[in-house]
């Protein structure tokens, strides 16, 4: 089960304004966060061979339109991206176990990314199989939202699900996102925040590439 659009482009968000928190303010706040049943935390080096256990399951990517990772140095690239992504925005992707337990059983959270031109934070998961039907993507997924809006709240949030991943569109719907027809394009949209571009915050919008 996951989110099933995978391309990752980043622009820099400011962050010297007194709108945009410190990226080390951020990075404290996203850093390790703990919640009634999940410890959701910062990616580490060490994750490649985890990203691709749950990755590289077909299983995981039965809606994916690129697909499983081929292989790991596909799972290290990946991982690779998002340390980037923590290292410059101060939150990103976490790494998901159970309390009390170890082994990773999913990831994800909000990262920035463009869309259609504008700034948003994508809302991503993916778990591994075993760990469906117990509630834990949504689990980690409002917790997600509930920090963005609170720390971010001038970037809409946006998931992005094949129309026949009916239970990553319930997910979507159970952290809080809206149903956004007039959005769709080979995805159906679910979005919280989105307003017209004449409401679009002038200071996030820009147009040179980080990563």
């Amino acid at each position: 089960m996951g989110t099933d659009d995978t391309r990752r482009l980043h622009l820099p968000i400011p962050t010297t304004s007194d709108t945009f928190p410190q990226v080390a303010d951020l990075s404290t706040i996203w850093n390790v966060v703990t919640t009634a049943r999940l410890i959701l935390r910062r990616l580490q080096i060490g994750d490649g061979p985890a990203i691709f256990s749950v990755h590289g399951d077909p299983a995981t990517n039965l809606y994916n339109p690129f697909g499983p990772h081929s292989d790991l140095a596909t799972s290290e690239k990946m991982l690779q991206e998002c340390l980037n992504h923590w290292q410059i925005y101060g939150f990103g992707l976490w790494a998901v176990t159970l309390r009390r337990e170890e082994k990773i059983i999913g990831f994800g959270g909000v990262e920035h990314q463009v869309w259609r031109d504008r700034d948003v934070f994508n809302l991503y998961y993916r778990f591994t199989p075993s760990a469906w039907g117990q509630g834990y993507a949504t689990e980690m997924g409002q917790t997600a939202v509930h920090l963005a809006q609170i720390h971010l709240p001038q970037l809409p949030i946006v998931a992005r699900v094949r129309d026949a991943n009916v239970a990553s569109k319930r997910v979507a719907e159970r952290v809080g996102l809206l149903r956004r027809s007039d959005l769709d394009t080979e995805h159906v949209i679910f979005a919280l925040g989105w307003t017209s571009l004449n409401d679009h915050h002038p200071s996030c919008d820009t147009r040179q590439r980080a990563l």
